[in-house]
């Protein structure tokens, strides 16, 4: 995979990203990688957010390693450097590589859309644009950020701060609602829009969310606080509000069951023909999610997993890195609330994840709204998304003195809450999970890898910089020091 900054911005503008498990994508625009072409910003915009939705879901597996959700199957040996932490700068290159590409494409949308005084489409390329940077900081801290995107034109980009690159963030959505707003009766992309269909409030509600999102990451950071306050109350005088129960921020292009054309996720389990792939083979149930699951009486374990034995209810998983391998058919497989289907929706940013934040920031004060009503209806709308009933949920809530469920019993509401909210990402968004987990801790017993090697007993907070950095933009890249993934924090980390 070519750097970002050896491939012109042309091409960007219409190059398919290179997704881990997918060979080439039903919407791409440019079959000839070698042949420039012209696209008007309303035809990239498809292919981009389908990119979006396959880069979510299918590069991020490690994590459901690390946050207790996933173990790998007792049928494979894998390297030591993949359970004890000491991954290399080789390790998972394609979220730096795959996540600028496809800011170029969205990069594209903002320029044309600029140029051909499509202000609807340029706003949305510049929250996109903005939900991508905010990933790769979270990931990578300091990043190419003002002289990413630039071609030919910045071939060694400059890194910046990350902190800075958040504020402007917030900035960027704030001018791509502004664009949205000032685009009333001008053109829409109507279905080309594959996430809400050219629904512009709902445009406007999941940028509201996506900041809610970046001023959360920052909540452990006593210098922020004042800044937080004066942001809030930006976003409450907008009165967009944020997305609510029902409201996915999803994308399907057209999923079906064709060679390529699958849902992402579904599609890197399963073959056409409905048998397991090698990646179905690999991942199994980590015990750890399942005793949360069991003790709690938590019906989402039969989204989350499937039962073994051929029982229905006996569920079954291992460690991450534990010595004491089962085989496959001992440990329950991934489950139908996370491999939905071939032709559903791939999630950029789900309902129940919104709701759990703003449970959140009502709790800490920064929102109005009941904490607990919020709280409730995140984890019912978790039940919705996973494929159980919203009776189910009902029921689940009203069990008494419950730890983690029972929200008046709690002592400590904002874990209950990020707990509940790890327990939704299973399988489906563990960025998120492992976000949370860096920032405040939670789940506090979230096993460390039993892998005898693992001498530093700590989930890692960070990547490192891809070798192709190291390779195309040495001194640039090297200035930023010495890399350790445990101890050199994201700038919100406390």
């Amino acid at each position: 995979m070519k750097s970002i900054k050896n491939v012109t911005a042309g091409l960007l503008a219409v190059l398919l990203m290179a997704q881990a498990g997918c060979k080439q994508e039903f919407l791409d625009i440019n079959n000839n990688p070698n042949q420039v072409t012209a696209a008007t910003p309303e035809l990239v915009l498809p292919d981009a957010l389908a990119n979006t939705g396959a880069y979510m879901t299918t590069s991020f597996y490690f994590l459901n390693l690390w946050m207790g959700y996933w173990n790998w199957s007792g049928n494979y040996s894998i390297n030591l450097s993949d359970k004890n932490y000491q991954f290399t700068n080789s390790f998972n290159q394609g979220i730096w590589t795959n996540g600028y590409i496809n800011l170029k494409n969205y990069n594209y949308i903002d320029q044309q859309g600029a140029a051909l005084n499509q202000p609807l489409l340029q706003g949305m390329g510049k929250i996109m644009k903005a939900y991508h940077f905010q990933i790769l900081v979270d990931t990578y801290g300091d990043i190419p950020y003002t002289q990413a995107l630039q071609g030919t034109g910045a071939i060694t980009p400059s890194y910046d701060k990350a902190q800075d690159i958040y504020d402007d963030l917030i900035k960027q959505i704030d001018a791509g609602l502004a664009l949205l707003a000032k685009g009333s009766g001008t053109r829409n992309p109507g279905t080309n829009d594959i996430m809400f269909g050219g629904d512009i409030a709902k445009w406007q509600r999941f940028a509201n969310t996506l900041k809610l999102r970046i001023l959360l990451r920052q909540t452990e950071k006593a210098d922020r606080a004042a800044y937080l306050q004066t942001q809030f109350a930006a976003i409450k005088a907008s009165g967009y509000g944020f997305l609510g129960a029902g409201e996915n921020a999803q994308v399907n292009p057209g999923y079906t069951n064709s060679q390529n054309q699958q849902n992402p996720l579904y599609g890197a389990f399963y073959a056409v023909n409905g048998s397991p792939t090698t990646t179905n083979n690999q991942y199994k149930a980590n015990a750890y999610a399942l005793s949360v699951l069991k003790q709690t009486k938590d019906p989402r374990i039969a989204a989350y997993y499937r039962p073994v034995g051929g029982t229905g209810t006996n569920f079954n998983g291992t460690n991450f890195g534990t010595v004491d391998v089962q085989v496959n058919s001992l440990v329950s497989d991934i489950g139908p609330g996370v491999l939905t289907g071939v032709d559903k929706p791939a999630v950029i940013l789900s309902s129940h994840e919104s709701l759990f934040m703003q449970a959140e920031a009502a709790q800490r004060g920064y929102i109005t709204g009941t904490p607990k009503a919020l709280y409730q209806a995140a984890v019912t709308e978790s039940f919705v998304n996973s494929g159980r009933s919203a009776a189910e949920a009902t029921t689940y809530l009203a069990q008494a003195g419950v730890a983690n469920v029972d929200f008046d019993a709690s002592t400590n509401k904002i874990a209950t809450i990020i707990t509940q909210k790890w327990i939704s990402e299973n399988g489906l968004a563990p960025f998120e999970a492992w976000s949370d987990y860096r920032r405040l801790g939670l789940p506090a017993d979230l096993p460390i890898s039993q892998e005898p090697s693992t001498s530093v007993r700590q989930i890692p907070v960070r990547l490192f910089y891809p070798q192709t950095e190291y390779s195309t933009n040495a001194t640039v890249v090297n200035a930023q020091g010495t890399i350790n993934q445990f101890t050199s924090k994201i700038f919100w980390i406390k």
